[in-house]
């Protein structure tokens, strides 16, 4: 008991004098400092995935750097902090920068830094313009050269490192672009409208996008799309909107497909699809019995056929899934009101669920589930590829419109991103199905859902599979009998 004491007490100590550590770190402008231990330094803290936290960001368990690797295009912001007593006068502290292998940059303020009582950080903003080239050795250097007041000293009394001094190099960086978002449905009515983005994960030049096509956009239907002005480094936003009614008993699509955009490379998401489907009168709620948010371990259960490398056979494989809802809009023809979160009189918080869609999204995004036993398809697809991560994935649509027992399902017809765990090859996967559903016991409200689903991998090695899939919302179900005929092989990506 003695040593069980002892060890509480020593564990107690270490945490209070982390926290006294961490304290200190994050609070080190609040001590009283003399004129002998005042000083200035950068202070530049980047996390494990490089991303340089912004003041007032702080982080306890990192260290400000001396030298830094930039891979992106956005505007680097490198504070700069004081640390001393009680300010009575404005403080200038002078820099000088050394750029080489760049020509195009813009750095800001050009040479001098302020400090007040109340504003003890200041920054210089880096911001280079154009895809540096790593055969000219391109880098940065800002060193701090004097103060206006000769008792703050440059760069911290540290004989390892004072931070007087930061090196800015460049690493290989490849600049892509993106979708969004890759599919869109409307209702069809004129003037219906919505945003949309084509991001830019390591940012662009400016002059490179402001006037420059990013997309082709075929005109099936009376449509504008209109570019807002570009306010941010890492996104252009566009704005899509319908000028004509939609009948309703057409299917409309259009596609937008990401063009060449020199010194840029298209990412995952290259196409955004925009459908407007057929308007179908039906009742029910038939999307119930196969997802139960009570639970977050829900899954639906069933069969795939599938060729067996170990005997050689096409035969059936258990797989799984984990179903969600589809959150909607309260003006969705097709939403319920799921959930008013308890506030009856406040509709601002209400949750709507689609009466007819059924999603297929894993609990921990972006690690995917198994939609349509794709993860078995595709050998050495990464867990996180989208396609995994499906918000729409099948609709169903009652006998007569308003069976309560069966019906037709549809695959929502899509094109999904599936990446190379190993290459990192994005491949853009269209894919679309139909079949059935029905209520099979009454008694134990067992649901069956029967599909075939193409999968078309022409992206990939040039085939177009057929999948035949079960699910039921149990575990505990009959076995499928044998199909007569052929199944799909596993695909190596």
């Amino acid at each position: 008991m003695k040593i069980f004491d002892k060890m509480k007490a020593i564990k107690y100590i270490l945490f209070a004098s982390f926290i006294v550590l961490f304290l200190n770190c994050e609070k080190e402008d609040d001590k009283l400092f003399s004129n002998e231990n005042s000083f200035v330094r950068f202070f530049l803290l980047v996390d494990n995935n490089n991303n340089v936290l912004e003041f007032p960001e702080k982080n306890g368990g990192l260290v400000a750097k001396s030298t830094y690797t930039k891979d992106n295009l956005k505007t680097l912001k490198v504070p700069v902090a004081i640390t001393t007593g009680t300010i009575e006068n404005s403080i200038q502290i002078g820099f000088e920068t050394e750029v080489s292998g760049l020509t195009d940059y813009t750095i800001s303020p050009t040479n001098s830094l302020s400090f007040t009582n109340q504003k003890r950080v200041d920054t210089i903003y880096i911001k280079v313009n154009e895809n540096w080239d790593l055969t000219k050795n391109p880098q940065i250097k800002l060193t701090l050269t004097n103060s206006s007041n000769p008792s703050i000293a440059i760069g911290m009394p540290n004989e390892t490192v004072s931070n007087k001094e930061l090196i800015i190099n460049f690493r290989e960086t490849t600049f892509s672009y993106s979708f969004n978002i890759n599919r869109k449905e409307i209702l069809g009515n004129n003037q219906e409208s919505f945003d949309f983005k084509v991001v830019f994960p390591n940012g662009f030049v400016k002059e490179d996008i402001e006037n420059t096509a990013l997309f082709s956009a075929p005109s099936t239907f009376n449509y504008s799309i209109v570019k807002k002005p570009i306010t941010k480094e890492d996104e252009v936003e566009f704005t899509f909107t319908l000028n004509e009614n939609l009948p309703d008993d057409s299917s409309l699509d259009a596609s937008l497909t990401l063009v060449d955009v020199p010194n840029y490379v298209k990412g995952n998401n290259k196409f955004l699809d925009i459908n407007k489907p057929i308007k179908i009168d039906r009742s029910g709620n038939p999307v119930v019995h196969f997802y139960n948010l009570s639970n977050p371990f829900y899954r639906l259960f069933g069969e795939y056929w599938r060729y067996n490398t170990n005997n050689l056979n096409c035969d059936w494989a258990s797989t799984s899934v984990f179903p969600k809802p589809v959150i909607v809009s309260k003006d969705n023809p097709n939403g319920f009101l799921f959930s008013d979160n308890g506030t009856p009189n406040d509709a601002s918080d209400d949750i709507y669920h689609h009466k007819f869609r059924l999603g297929f999204v894993g609990n921990f995004p972006p690690v995917g589930t198994n939609p349509f036993s794709l993860r078995n398809l595709f050998n050495g697809a990464s867990v996180e590829s989208p396609g995994f991560n499906l918000t729409e994935a099948i609709e169903f649509f009652p006998k007569n419109g308003n069976s309560t027992t069966e019906g037709v399902v549809n695959v929502v017809t899509q094109r999904i991103v599936i990446i190379s765990r190993n290459s990192g090859i994005a491949y853009n996967v269209p894919i679309s199905g139909t079949g059935t559903y029905k209520l099979v016991n009454s008694g134990n409200n067992l649901w069956k859902i029967e599909l075939e689903i193409l999968v078309d991998c022409s992206e990939i090695n040039g085939e177009i599979v057929t999948i035949n899939y079960i699910l039921y919302n149990s575990n505990s179900y009959p076995d499928p009998d044998p199909i007569n005929g052929s199944c799909p092989r596993v695909i190596n990506l």
